[in-house]
């Protein structure tokens, strides 16, 4: 157990110099060992939090779970890989009277891709229950079909590349009238070499 939370600070630590992915909010269908529904919202530039509740009419056993993730571009923003970890809570419904609550950690790995407005995703997600003595450990993989109900702008970028023109012309101005009176200068010094010759 202590090894897997060293590596899992240690990949934490690498992908927090990343940088945001494409969308603000975002919101979908969970497909996986059970069926549920996921919420992603940005609250970094490159960090989301992550609620999902799944549950499964064949096993009685829902689960709702927190997660904190940490993306990284992989060859551009709209294509992620995430990495993050939280919390769980588990309900198996024994009957109708009575339920057992299971609570531990979980981790999460996956990758994601944005196109416009759809945002598809497949993760890795182990999860330890804290309050068990057997069957602690188990895994999960699923695939995410969202919705992107709020987009991130553009516009302060498109803003930094008016005023990043704008200052290179500026410059651009400037280096030809530093030229234009290095070739008065020049100008005015052969006018008075030829005066005093003659």
């Amino acid at each position: 157990m202590k090894d897997l939370l060293l590596v899992f600070t240690i990949l934490v630590a690498t992908f927090s110099l990343g940088h945001g992915q494409r969308y603000i909010t975002a919101m979908g269908i969970r497909m996986g060992t059970d069926m549920g529904i996921t919420l992603q919202q940005r609250i970094l530039s490159h960090t989301t939090i992550e609620g999902i509740f799944t549950t499964s009419a064949v096993t009685n056993i829902s689960t709702g779970t927190v997660l904190l993730q940490l993306h990284n571009p992989l060859i551009r923003k709209s294509l992620n890989f995430y990495i993050g970890g939280g919390f769980h809570n588990r309900w198996i419904h024994v009957d109708e009277k009575s339920q057992l609550a299971l609570r531990g950690i979980t981790g999460i790995a996956g990758a994601e891709l944005t196109i416009g407005r759809i945002n598809l995703a497949w993760d890795f997600k182990p999860t330890y229950h804290l309050n068990v003595a057997e069957n602690e450990y188990e895994t999960e993989t699923a695939i995410s079909l969202r919705y992107v109900l709020v987009k991130k702008s553009n516009r302060r970028k498109k803003k930094e590349g008016i005023f990043s023109n704008e200052k290179r012309t500026k410059n651009k101005r400037n280096r030809l009238r530093e030229r234009k009176r290095k070739q008065r200068r020049k100008n005015s010094k052969s006018r008075e070499t030829k005066q005093r010759t003659s």
